[in-house]
């Protein structure tokens, strides 16, 4: 007869997992460690998931989807769309990569890791691009849509660098680099000039200027 699964057993084993992930990282991390936080042999919780690549997805896709929830809701309240479009890169580049411990690299290293046999989907990823390509629409005048028309091209594209700067926050932190690159990108995707440096300083002091007189 098969062992009837309970959901209080099933969430100790992934409040397990995020707190290891987050503390040391999914490839440092056992299947036995997971186990022995969560209070339950390593054979019973094979019942629950049938590998640690099983595990890390049911605990990184609840996260990811309440970072992209959470990132819709802040955009939803910055009307200039350049402005929405820079924090929208910011936050896919910068926060995100960060947040949690630099949690998001444990996905990184679980698609490095992952050997063929395993229970790979793309389906996170194929839901988070068009998520990403409809938050970047809503950034965009109609005459630049067409770069997003392209089956999710440009937000794969940009969950490429998503990658590359999860795996830099691992090594170093932040990019340093990141207010440039977010600037150089928006420009691209409006089909703007790209301005000097000292030029988008004094533009920002000018903005955060009128801010405070206005506040």
């Amino acid at each position: 007869m098969a062992q009837v699964k309970k959901t209080e057993v099933r969430d100790a084993i992934l409040d397990a997992a995020f707190s290891l992930f987050s503390e040391q990282d999914y490839a440092s991390t056992t299947v036995t460690q997971i186990a022995r936080r969560a209070g339950v042999s390593q054979s019973n919780l094979y019942v629950y998931f049938g590998s640690k690549l099983d595990i890390l997805w049911a605990v990184i896709s609840p996260w990811l989807y309440r970072q992209f929830e959470l990132l819709d809701l802040e955009l939803t309240r910055i009307e200039d769309p350049r402005a929405r479009l820079e924090r929208l890169l910011t936050a896919l580049w910068g926060d995100i990569p960060n947040a949690d411990n630099n949690l998001a690299v444990n996905l990184v290293q679980g698609l490095a890791l992952a050997k063929p046999d395993e229970n790979y989907s793309r389906d996170l990823l194929r839901f988070l691009e068009a998520r990403l390509t409809r938050m970047l629409r809503d950034s965009l005048p109609p005459a630049r849509w067409p770069l997003l028309e392209n089956d999710d091209a440009t937000a794969h594209l940009a969950f490429m660098a998503f990658d590359g700067f999860v795996l830099g926050a691992r090594v170093k932190g932040r990019s340093e680099r990141l207010p440039q690159i977010v600037r150089v990108t928006s420009a691209l995707l409006l089909g703007e000039g790209i301005p000097a440096p000292e030029a988008h300083k004094k533009e920002q002091h000018s903005l955060l200027t009128e801010s405070a007189s206005v506040d």
